[in-house]
This record gives C-alpha cells, structure tokens and sequence, in this order.
C-alpha cells in the first residue's frame, strides 16, 4: 500500500496528465509489482487529516520492532481532491497489476502547477523534501533532498528533466552526493498486426567522483487489452556488471494475475527463479452499470533468493489495512523473518 504522501504525489500526476507508465524506470512495473512488493514489519499506523484542498499534513508512528515516526506536510499550487481513506477508491491505493491505455486528460492547465513536500523523522531529525513543477504539457522536472543533522556530509540533492510526447520519453538526472550523471529514454512501437505493442529503453549514468560509468537497456512487449488478455514480456540486460531478467506476466482471469521472473549473472553465473500472484476480490456496485469495485487485493511471490513473502491488503469501515509476513523456507529454527500490520485513516 502506498504512503499517503506517496498517495497524493500519484494523485498529482494522475490530475494533471503525466503518465509514469512511459518512464524507462517503468519498464518492467507489471513484474515489479507482483514480485517486489513490500511487506509491513511490525506495527504502522499513518494518519492524515485534510483540512484544505490544497494542503495536506500525515503522521506516520511504527511501534513494533522499535519505536519511530514522522510528520509530514503536502501543498499543491491546484486543489487536490483525493477523498478519504472510507471513501477513496481502492485500487489507486495499492501498488498492483494496472493497465494504462494512454495518459489521462488533465483536470486543469497542468503549465506551472507545482506540489511541494517535505517530511521530518523522529529520532535522528532526518529531513526529506521534494519539489515537482509542470514546466509544459510535455515538460517537467523534479528535486528531491535529504538531510541528515548528524551527518558531516552535504544534504543529498537528486534533480531530474523529464519530457514526454506519449510515443517517446526522455530523462536527465544528476544527484549530488556521488556526481552521477544519467539519461534515460524510452521509445514505443505500435504493431497493429500483433495486437500489441513494444517499447525499447536504455539508460546511461557517469560518476564524476569516482570516474565510472554504466549502461542498460531493456525490451517490452504488451498485448493489446482490447483484443487478448493482457500479456507481457520484458528483458533487460546491463553488459558492464553481466546482469540479464527476463519477466513474463499474463492475466489468467479478471481477479488473477501470475508472473515468472528469471535472473542471471553472465559472469558470475548465479541466477534465481522468482514466482508470483495476485488475486484481486471485487463486488458489484450498486449502480446500474453495476461497475465491479476492487475491495481487497493478496499478493504472494517465491523465490530462491528473496524466500517466501505473502501480503493482504483491504479496508475494515474507514480504515484500509496491509498485512503480511516474509519467511525463509530453507530454516529450519526460525523461517518467519518478519511479520506486520500496517493501518492508515486519513479524513
């Protein structure tokens, strides 16, 4: 489940048209988030409270195993309607298997709409902050920082360009603390003839500091939603440390969702074979389209390096909740590694 702060950043995107879909950093979000998903440790609580469309403070505590928090504040240049947690729709709370057809039509003029955040940790006075701003309908770019008070070092500051046109995406990133330089770009192939679709991606980063570089690329193949169930293939090869993943993932029904994901190390020669699911419970509306609604959502993925991890996500009342446990099955004394429960409100 998403953090309310992360929760109304996707709300921002979503309201003034930018689609994260077509982010070469996307490229395999189908596998990512049925086989990668993270599981609650110990005891969360979030809370939000809502008092103007434009500004939004969230408290997060963890009790168990050690006792942390933080506050948190949210302001957006356009009112940002996003419900409450008794109200909200379901599925845009959770990271899950979502077909995107094309980027959603903006609410508003999206040019110099801006969301600004920032968030304090207890203990350690660690400070986070971000600032988005839509320079053009094509165009935007974001700042993230991080403090650290007892640290001797200089605040963390990553900054990226991003421009996007639907058919092609492009990236440009530098972050402060190691001098990295990056680009990342992302094309599409439409193929009407395979009632599908395929995407090309690569990346490239140098780090001014230590004088290394790197390089990845990555190949996508969806299916069309409106013509076959939706499938998909991606791989992804980075030659300088001899990685290679190829992921397949293919909607069995309308509730369940599998996934298979193999990596491999050219050099090493280590791989591992990950498997997953999801299963998404629904019940009618009560309108007269009687539009299904998603009301709970299981996750569950094995593998032979990362072990077992199950997750179930719903909402009690006014309250959306995330529970779930990861376990090493090769232990024989102690093959529960963690376990939680995660609960959120906000109103």
């Amino acid at each position: 489940m998403y953090d309310f702060m992360e929760y109304c950043l996707r709300c921002f995107y979503r309201s003034t048209g930018w689609n994260e879909e077509n982010q070469y950093s996307n490229l395999c979000s189908w596998s990512r988030a049925l086989l990668d998903f993270y599981t609650p440790h110990g005891l969360s609580l979030d809370l939000a409270k809502l008092p103007t469309p434009q500004f939004k403070p969230a408290y997060t505590m963890n009790a168990l195993p050690s006792l942390n928090g933080s506050i948190g504040y949210l302001y957006t240049h356009q009112p940002l309607n996003i419900g409450t947690s008794a109200t909200v729709d379901f599925k845009d709370l959770i990271d899950r298997f979502r077909v995107v057809h094309a980027a959603p039509t903006p609410d508003t003029d999206p040019v110099n709409n801006y969301l600004l955040y920032g968030r304090l940790f207890f203990p350690g006075a660690r400070l986070e902050a971000m600032y988005v701003r839509r320079l053009t309908p094509h165009l935007q770019y974001l700042v993230t920082a991080v403090n650290h008070p007892r640290s001797p070092a200089l605040p963390q500051v990553a900054m990226q360009l991003q421009y996007d046109v639907r058919k092609w995406c492009s990236e440009c990133s530098y972050t402060t603390d190691d001098g990295l330089f990056g680009m990342r770009a992302l094309y599409n192939f439409a193929n009407d003839s395979l009632n599908g679709q395929w995407a090309l991606g690569t990346e490239l980063y140098y780090g001014t500091l230590d004088k290394s570089g790197g390089l990845s690329m990555g190949l996508r193949y969806r299916t069309s939603p409106i013509c076959s169930p939706p499938i998909c293939f991606t791989y992804t090869l980075n030659p300088l440390v001899g990685h290679m993943s190829t992921a397949y993932v293919a909607q069995v029904t309308e509730e369940l969702v599998m996934c298979s994901r193999f990596d491999f190390s050219i050099y090493s020669y280590e791989s591992d074979l990950a498997l997953g699911f999801e299963y998404q419970a629904k019940n009618k509306g009560d309108n007269p389209e009687k539009t299904e609604k998603l009301e709970g959502l299981i996750k569950a993925r094995i593998g032979f390096a990362e072990g077992l991890a199950v997750m179930w996500e719903g909402r009690y009342k006014k309250t959306l909740f995330s529970l779930g446990l990861t376990a090493d099955l090769s232990s024989r004394t102690s093959p529960i590694r963690t376990i939680g429960i995660e609960m959120q409100y906000f109103s």
